[in-house]
């Protein structure tokens, strides 16, 4: 007996494992592609919000300014939607902080203009450089302010640059990850092509349309678990090794987001998968007989 129909049969075999494979790998890849630009949204957000928590302004008193009616101003500030923390500095700390910068005690030849003052954290939504200018206007219209002071350019170049930043990784993962999800769609559709046939088949012999999803959704379901888990392999990798370069991005302290993304990444592996194997076993449960052989 002749061992080439065996032959055959065990290269067949091998193709469709190796294939199988090869979807679930672009499973992967695509949903690590999901996972890091998720990450990176995540990360860099809460990163330009603990920067902007960082920024502060000082408001300047005239020097004959009472520190009781600083203090008032101080509680009053605090009410402010647009201030997240507040505290005095007083004029001996500002005093001490000035001959320390300046190298010498000029409060020995002239008198001390220097007087108390406030230094305010501004809530991260307001901490942009036009929200800044606004703040800076209204608390000037108070008659006891001389100035306020703010590192502009600092908060200018942070948001600047990382929005720019994240407009370039969003736009190139966006685009790797729609090429990579037409591809495991595509991949699901030819699979699901090669047996129309067998599709047709089940149908002319009284099979329900429930019955001849099934097999082919379990599929989905099956690569989409294995896409999703190893994509999470790579994605905890990616993080973790993430922390030991970048401790002050990758910050662990956030570990429910991190859960609730990593879960997400994994469910909708699941649901792709299926809702694709779906479509396309779908299409050729309703296609025409005429067009099988298209």
């Amino acid at each position: 007996m002749s061992k080439y129909p065996e032959s055959i049969d065990r290269i067949t075999k091998a193709r469709l494992k190796f294939s199988a494979f090869g979807s679930i790998v672009s499973i992967a890849l695509t949903m690590f592609f999901i996972g890091t630009m998720a990450f990176f949204a995540f990360f860099s957000t809460q990163y330009i919000n603990n920067l902007s928590k960082k920024i502060e302004m000082e408001i300047l008193f005239y020097s004959d300014v009472k520190e009781a009616n600083i203090i008032a101003l101080e509680q009053k500030l605090k009410l402010e939607p647009f201030i997240s923390a507040s505290r005095v500095s007083s004029r001996a700390d500002n005093t001490r902080e000035a001959i320390k910068t300046i190298g010498n005690n000029y409060t020995e030849i002239i008198a001390n203009p220097i007087n108390a003052s406030i230094i305010v954290s501004v809530s991260p939504e307001y901490a942009n450089s036009d929200s800044l200018k606004v703040i800076s206007k209204r608390i000037k219209q108070h008659d006891i302010v001389q100035d306020v002071q703010y590192p502009d350019f600092i908060v200018k170049s942070i948001h600047n640059n990382f929005i720019s930043i994240q407009l370039v990784i969003f736009g190139i993962s966006f685009v790797f990850m729609l090429i990579s999800m037409l591809l495991i769609a595509n991949s699901i559709r030819l699979n699901i092509y090669a047996k129309r046939f067998n599709i047709r088949s089940m149908l002319l012999v009284g099979a329900t349309r429930g019955f001849v999803r099934r097999p082919f959704l379990f599929k989905g379901f099956v690569q989409g678990v294995w896409g999703g888990f190893i994509a999470i392999l790579m994605l905890g990798a990616l993080i973790y090794y993430g922390n030991g370069l970048f401790p002050e991005f990758v910050d662990f302290s956030y570990i429910t987001a991190i859960t609730i993304i990593l879960a997400s990444v994994f469910v909708f592996s699941i649901l792709f998968t299926m809702l694709t194997s779906l479509y396309s076993v779908n299409r050729y449960i309703k296609i025409n007989s005429d067009r099988l052989y298209l």
